[in-house]
Order: C-alpha cells, then sequence, then structure tokens
C-alpha cells in the first residue's frame, strides 16, 4: 500500500512547490510585444511516467494554481497551465473553454498594443480548436468559438461555420439563438428566419417571435 501512496504524495508535493522555483522565463509572444510569463515545462517521457495513473489528480493541483492566479489577477501565468491541464485532462471541456476565453478576452484586453490585442485572440481561438479536435462529439467547444468569432471577433462568417456545427449535436436553446444571430450579420436572413422558426417550439419561443415580428417589419433584428 505504501509503494502505491508515495507517487501520488511526492506529486503533490511538486506541484505545490511555487511555480517560480520549476518554470523557466519565457517571452511568450515576441520581443516587440515585450510580454513575459513563466513556461511550466511539459512533461516527456519520464513525467509520463510518474504521472502514469495519477493525472486526474495532477489537472486538479494545477487548476488550483489556475485558479489562486485568476483571484490575483496574474493572467499571463494562468496559461501555461490551462495548456498543461488540457495536457493531462483533454477531454475536460471546462478547462478548454475557460482557457480560450481567458486568451480571447482578458489576456487580449490585458495587451496595449493592437498587434497584440489580435494576438491574443488569435491565440485563444487556436486554443479551442485544439479542444474540438479532442472532443469532436459535443456542442460545448463549436459554440465557444462560434460565440469568440461572433462577439470578439465580428467575424460571422465564422462564427455561423461553427455555430452549424453546435447544432448538430444536442444542445440548449441559446445555441440556435446565436446562429440565427449569426445568419442575419452575415447578411443570411432567409436562414436567420428558419432558425428562429425551430425556436418557436422551445423554450426560446417569446425571444424567436420577437427577432421574427422585427425582421418582417424592421428588415433587421440584431442591433
Amino acid at each position: 500500500m505504501k509503494q502505491k501512496i508515495w507517487p501520488i504524495l511526492l506529486l503533490a508535493l511538486l506541484l505545490f512547490i511555487p511555480l517560480g522555483f520549476i518554470q523557466n522565463q519565457i517571452n511568450y509572444e515576441t520581443i516587440a510585444y515585450d510580454l513575459q510569463t513563466n513556461l511550466l515545462l511539459m512533461p516527456g517521457e519520464a513525467g509520463d511516467m510518474v504521472l502514469a495513473g495519477f493525472k486526474g489528480i495532477a489537472a486538479d493541483l494545477l487548476w488550483i494554481n489556475v485558479e489562486n492566479y485568476w483571484h490575483t489577477g496574474q493572467h499571463f501565468k494562468m496559461i501555461p497551465l490551462f495548456n498543461m491541464v488540457t495536457y493531462l485532462q483533454p477531454h475536460w471541456i471546462l478547462a478548454w473553454s475557460l482557457g480560450g476565453w481567458h486568451m480571447a478576452y482578458n489576456v487580449a484586453a490585458d495587451v496595449k498594443t493592437v498587434q497584440g490585442k489580435y494576438y491574443w485572440y488569435q491565440q485563444g481561438v487556436q486554443y479551442l480548436k485544439r479542444g474540438v479536435s479532442y472532443n469532436p462529439n459535443k456542442y460545448d467547444l463549436y459554440f465557444e468559438l462560434g460565440w469568440t468569432y461572433y462577439n470578439k471577433g465580428l467575424d460571422y462568417s465564422n462564427s455561423v461555420r461553427f455555430l452549424k456545427q453546435a447544432v448538430m449535436y444536442p444542445c440548449p436553446s441559446y445555441v440556435r439563438d446565436v446562429l440565427a444571430h449569426a445568419y442575419e450579420k452575415n447578411g443570411e436572413i432567409n436562414k436567420a428566419m428558419e432558425e428562429w422558426q425551430k425556436l418557436l417550439k422551445t423554450d426560446f419561443k417569446g425571444v424567436a417571435k420577437r427577432m421574427i415580428y422585427d425582421l418582417k417589419t424592421r428588415g433587421w433584428a440584431t442591433p
């Protein structure tokens, strides 16, 4: 029994050592942006041997550090931890979703240059796409991508592309509602109308009625 427990205790000890002692400082973006962060080393073959059978525990412990950095406003330090957590638990939807949102919104907001903001928006998008590759049969990350393109990037074509994939899987009514808005913003009014028509039989009935009415009377529904 003791032989089985000591790897867990050792792993817990290592993960709670202050990250500054186990991280290498790198230039995470480019020298021009002058943004510094710490990169937690990804496990190689030796790391995989240590973590074999304990990846869930490791991910949970790392997530505690993510929350600590979040509450202290150390946004850049969260990024390598998101990568580590999703490396250990690639089917943990929340980690992908929160990581992509954090890069595209929070980190991008912290950067002062236009180029830097766009860089981190793209990093968030790419992170979510990587998450989709591990979780292709669930709506969640398709929706996160579609929403990020819609709300942050104002890229309605790509928003439609991923939201269409999201509604192919069981999903809440609001996913189809966002797809309808994306269709309208992309100039595909008839398709927007079709999506809101489908929502008349759901808990979004009231919203759908109002959108359809606005489209018919004003020619637009989304501000």
